[in-house]
């Protein structure tokens, strides 16, 4: 598939769907009046980016079937899951629809996880806008939600049928979910190798007031994912390289009430890890040395003390990624 309005692009091979294809997109508005044509289609979009991109979605039909996600953790549920699937009914989806996702990780997981029950699955495509979903989550086929307390506890593995990376979203970001995104780059890069993260660090101030910029970071890390994911797409073994710093990240996250962003709590957790490999000795002092000063440009402040202790150790031993009782 070729049109002006993309750049670059890639295929991700899946064993659910054969494959499907990841596109840079130059022009969003161009792309979004093109599709707009398309009877056969139904947008989910988060409601916030609706209205940042107005003049964007002004290209679309004024026919064209719209549905608004209003995006925070407390609505990554069944129950308003229920409430999308009803609007969906009312718009008169039909199997052959094709559901399109614009927004970031929680759009893209209720568009995914509805996509895979209604009718048996319809298909979908999905337009990324938080750097975190455009440098990881997109690719991959996991898609999650909540139940009661539990986080993550129902999902599918259900690949999108194409990805549309549109580096313009990333401007209206703030400089703290570009460094959340930064850190998930970060552990993708230090699984492959310590140039593209050294390479990320070291231009990382510039990278946060030209976004622009961060399209290069953002496609090598999808293509180290992609090469993984092929091999493991259930994530039975290999892909489990990927928890590296998860673990400790989310305990960060749940003792903090989530106010450090995602990637930047991955950043410390990737650090800790490496803390304790020293002191096993799986890797060198020096080692530790480089990687933790590549890191730290990302590193969050904060301190551990007597009080937040206990009940780290008590959210880590909780997280999804463990297994029996080991921790992921």
């Amino acid at each position: 598939m070729s049109e002006s309005s993309t750049t670059k692009s890639f295929h991700v091979k899946s064993q659910i769907t054969g494959s499907y294809q990841v596109f840079f997109l130059e022009n969003l508005s161009k792309r979004l009046k093109l599709i707009s044509k398309n009877e056969k289609i139904i947008f989910l979009i988060d409601s916030k980016l609706f209205k940042l991109f107005k003049f964007e979605f002004k290209q679309l039909d004024e026919k064209t079937r719209i549905v608004e996600i209003v995006c925070s953790e407390r609505n990554k549920t069944l129950d308003y899951s229920k409430e999308v699937i009803r609007k969906l009914i009312d718009l008169n989806i039909r199997k052959d629809d094709k559901l399109i996702a614009v927004g970031g990780g929680i759009t893209q997981d209720i568009t995914a996880f509805i996509s895979s029950i209604i009718f048996r699955g319809v298909k979908w495509i999905f337009y990324p806008s938080t750097l975190l979903a455009q440098c990881d989550s997109c690719i991959g086929s996991k898609s999650s939600i909540n139940f009661d307390q539990f986080k993550n506890l129902l999902g599918t593995f259900n690949p999108p049928e194409e990805v549309y990376i549109f580096p313009g979203f990333l401007n209206t970001l703030t400089e703290s979910e570009i460094r959340s995104g930064i850190g998930e780059m970060l552990h993708y890069f230090l699984t492959d190798g310590v140039e593209l993260a050294r390479k990320l660090t070291d231009d990382l101030e510039n990278l946060i007031e030209d976004r622009s910029r961060l399209a290069f970071f953002i496609d090598n890390s999808l293509r180290i994912k992609k090469r993984i994911i092929e091999i493991d797409e259930f994530d039975t073994s290999i892909r489990h390289i990927f928890n590296y710093g998860h673990t400790f990240g989310h305990a960060l996250e749940a003792i903090t009430n989530y106010k450090i962003p995602h990637g930047q709590a991955v950043t410390l957790g990737i650090d800790l890890a490496n803390y304790i490999s020293l002191h096993l000795e799986r890797i060198s002092s020096d080692e530790f040395i480089m990687m933790h000063n590549i890191l730290k440009k990302n590193i969050p402040t904060f301190s551990f003390n007597e009080k937040n202790i206990a009940d780290y150790l008590e959210a880590l031993s909780k997280d999804t990624k463990n297994q029996g009782n080991k921790i992921g």
